[in-house]
């Protein structure tokens, strides 16, 4: 199991292009576990509801990993002891929820839901001492522009970071992978490429914001139409900081990007797996931080 240093220093991790977004290397998989079960992987998640239902603390703390994160509706972010307490707000940012689907990646589970006005990504990861919880973000729902590959007003612009270069270091070669196809993606995106595009994202995904709720099929069309009508596309949203904890055949990537139009930096969650002989992304989620000043435009 490899796990990346979280960065927000100047360190540069280039694009790896059409190498980096062909079939990744072997995973280096935990050797000491096994390949779960799609109920093993379901069972953690109804566990952890049901003991925040009943008040058991110890039991839900029990259940968090040692590198838990907690991100609420207005974008705050809590480490492990900060979650532990605050585990009554925690607790209340899922109760009631509906439309509870859990999608399994073999050493990683992302489970989504809906409440009144918010949406939820909980993501569990198989440790050596079991299934951990290792994030929960939630997205409180508005109306605006879906900021996915907008038409921009004009073709200048460019996007040096996210798509050429990211202040990120990766530690293990699954890491490197993951970055490369990220940045190629974010390429793909830009330049309206469908075709490259699509390999690299599973799917089911879904793109959680607080404005859209959008599809792979969603996201191929607005592509495919950019292409073909050559309308402009934004370059993607700088990243401020990222972190992939590589669990081998999975692994999660975290990141706090500002926009590139400028306005409040968001943090998103993403997942990844290895299918079909390559890394795919998986599922993913973003909160702005309403907190955090206003970004500046990136032109």
């Amino acid at each position: 199991m490899h796990m990346s240093t979280f960065l927000t220093g100047t360190l540069l991790v280039g694009t790896i292009g059409a190498a980096g977004c062909g079939p990744g290397p072997t995973p280096d998989a935990p050797t000491a576990l096994a390949s779960p079960t799609e109920d093993e992987q379901e069972a953690p998640d109804r566990e952890w509801i049901a003991v925040l239902e009943a008040d058991d603390t110890t039991a839900a703390t029990a259940l968090l990993d040692t590198e838990f994160e907690w991100t609420n509706t207005v974008g705050k972010t809590l480490n492990r002891g900060e979650s532990i307490e605050a585990m009554a707000a925690l607790a209340a940012d899922v109760r009631g929820e509906t439309d509870v689907l859990s999608y399994p990646y073999g050493h990683v589970t992302a489970v989504t839901s809906a409440r009144p006005g918010a949406r939820t990504m909980r993501v569990w990861v198989l440790r050596a001492e079991g299934w951990r919880l290792f994030a929960v973000i939630g997205t409180a729902l508005t109306t605006g522009t879906t900021p996915f590959a907008a038409a921009g007003g004009a073709t200048a612009g460019d996007c040096d970071n996210p798509c050429r270069s990211m202040p990120y270091a990766p530690t293990s070669e699954n890491a490197k992978t993951i970055a490369g196809i990220f940045q190629q993606l974010k390429m793909d995106e830009w330049h309206p490429n469908p075709e490259n595009w699509a390999p690299y994202v599973l799917d089911v995904v879904y793109y959680g914001t607080a404005t859209a709720q959008l599809s792979k099929a969603d996201r191929v069309a607005r592509l495919a139409k950019a292409k073909e009508t050559g309308a402009p596309s934004v370059p993607g949203d700088p990243v401020v900081s990222m972190r992939i904890v590589d669990l081998g055949d999975s692994a999660v990537m975290t990141a706090r990007h500002n926009p590139y139009r400028g306005g409040k930096p968001y943090y998103s969650v993403r997942v990844w797996a290895l299918k079909d002989g390559r890394w795919q992304l998986a599922n993913t989620q973003q909160t702005v931080i309403a907190d955090a000043p206003e970004a500046t435009a990136a032109r």
